[in-house]
């Protein structure tokens, strides 16, 4: 039997696709009261990774320049954090929380509703040494990271670890790496498997001389797959959803909330608090909706975790059945007989995440406005062909700073209920995506405030975006059903 390479949901996987997914790297710093540069020996100008309990203010800030993370080919790449809580052992998603502003002289104050994070997890191209106080430590980052332990506006490092995710995916207008196709090559090699790696070259190279990017997986640098994804009625309070494999608890998942729309990510565009915590045990995950009404959950389980790499044999093709299924997958070269997540470099069961669409795009300048006034979006459209998948974004903001540069940041959707009550709007740097049918909208909302803040002498005023988006780089990602 042949199969059009056109039916993409066809495929679990195709080697065929040259824009492929995959993860550089993940990374996780416990909170430590103190400061280091890393590895040990490095300073101010060497280190790789670095962390400090700032004295000033309490923050727990992490800084890792790119060469932290050797297979990372991009300068700004996509990029997520996940929190979990260490008592439970719980995640939380990129949660909306209110939290409110002081009272004016008539007791009126403003509400923000706003994830823990509020954009202050940025990615850095070559940003220099700054005079901020509380920053001098991590003098010239150059090309990397800087992000919080804590929650916005907090100093409970101690109580959280983050998980820094980084795909092998740009996060600003650079091109995809060899992910244009190419036509296949007689007499190319495109496979070669031994003791030490298996690797299968995309068409076009040689499995010999190709690069990590040109090449369609190996022993280092697997396809992503997703062991379970769904969309799904979520009820208040804890609820579950099995999986049909055993996982472990720290494994990698994406959730978003909604209600009462389109499908939006990263959450709902309302201007409501959207909280939920999951976590995993034997072969499901678990859901802690903390409103006091169902919303709608879609969410992907990755096939990845922290556990350790098995070691074995070099048998790389296992054969087995499970739950009367027959089952092949491929190994990592000298993986154990009960391989993890990682030693797994495919499995008939579980499909590969694909690209559906992918591009860059410019947002206009908009002067600053008050919230009477508000701007009430600009927004561009992707089509899309999601028959037979099971369709998620992701996507960058992408950022001018005066001093600090080009910066990017993942999707934050940020809203301001005003100090009378009336209105409710974006913020600045608020945006978000939603899809209906085939087509997924961007909505951005440059020139709106981004706080409200009274003082006796001047009554209210209006903060805005030091930074404002430029740009979005999107990924329509699609997991066959």
């Amino acid at each position: 039997m042949t199969e059009p390479d056109a039916n993409r949901s066809s495929f679990y996987y195709n080697s065929k696709l040259a824009a492929d997914v995959k993860l550089a790297a993940t990374d996780s710093q416990p909170f430590v009261n103190g400061r280091a540069y890393l590895p040990s020996g490095t300073n101010i100008n060497s280190y790789r990774k670095a962390y400090d309990k700032n004295s000033l203010n309490g923050a727990f800030l992490i800084a890792m320049r790119n060469t932290n993370f050797p297979d990372l080919p991009y300068s700004l790449p996509l990029f997520d954090l996940k929190t979990r809580r260490l008592s439970g052992g719980r995640y939380i998603e990129i949660s909306r929380v209110r939290r409110d502003g002081s009272d004016d002289n008539l007791g009126q104050r403003t509400s923000y509703f706003e994830t823990f994070d509020r954009g202050t997890s940025m990615w850095f191209e070559n940003r220099p040494q700054t005079n901020a106080a509380a920053e001098q430590w991590v003098g010239a980052v150059g090309n990397g990271i800087l992000y919080y332990g804590d929650r916005y506006a907090s100093t409970d490092a101690n109580q959280f670890e983050k998980e820094l995710i980084v795909w092998r995916l740009p996060g600003d207008d650079t091109p995809i790496l060899d992910g244009t196709p190419k036509a296949p090559v007689a007499g190319q090699r495109s496979v070669e498997i031994t003791k030490d790696f298996c690797r299968v070259a995309k068409p076009g190279y040689d499995v010999r001389t190709a690069t990590p990017t040109q090449l369609a997986f190996d022993s280092a640098g697997r396809p992503l797959s997703a062991i379970g994804a769904d969309d799904i009625n979520l009820p208040a309070g804890v609820s579950s959803y099995n999986l049909g494999f055993p996982v472990t608890a720290n494994m990698l998942a994406d959730v978003f909330l909604y209600s009462g729309e389109a499908l939006t990510f990263p959450m709902s565009r309302r201007g409501t608090s959207l909280e939920c915590e999951y976590w995993f045990s034997g072969s499901s995950i678990f859901f802690n909706n903390t409103q006091s009404s169902a919303v709608r959950c879609r969410f992907i389980v990755f096939a990845n975790d922290r556990s350790p790499l098995t070691t074995g044999t070099n048998k790389v093709f296992r054969q087995f059945t499970a739950g009367g299924q027959n089952v092949m997958q491929l190994l990592r070269p000298g993986a154990g007989a009960n391989p993890a997540f990682r030693d797994i470099m495919l499995d008939s069961r579980w499909p590969c995440i694909q690209i559906l669409a992918e591009g860059y795009r410019t947002i206009a300048s908009r002067s600053n406005v008050e919230p009477s006034n508000q701007n009430t979006g600009q927004s561009f459209e992707v089509n899309i062909n999601a028959d037979g998948f099971f369709p998620v974004v992701k996507y960058m903001t992408v950022h001018q700073h005066p001093t600090l540069g080009k910066l990017v940041k993942f999707a934050q959707t940020l809203i301001t209920q005003n100090y009378r009550g009336s209105p409710t709007y974006h913020q600045g740097n608020s945006s978000y995506c939603e899809i209906e049918g085939n087509v997924a909208r961007f909505w951005t909302f440059r020139g709106n405030p981004q706080a409200e803040q009274y003082t006796d002498s001047r009554g209210w005023q209006y903060d805005y975006p030091v930074d404002p988006i430029i740009g979005i780089r999107y990924y329509i990602l699609g997991i066959p059903q």
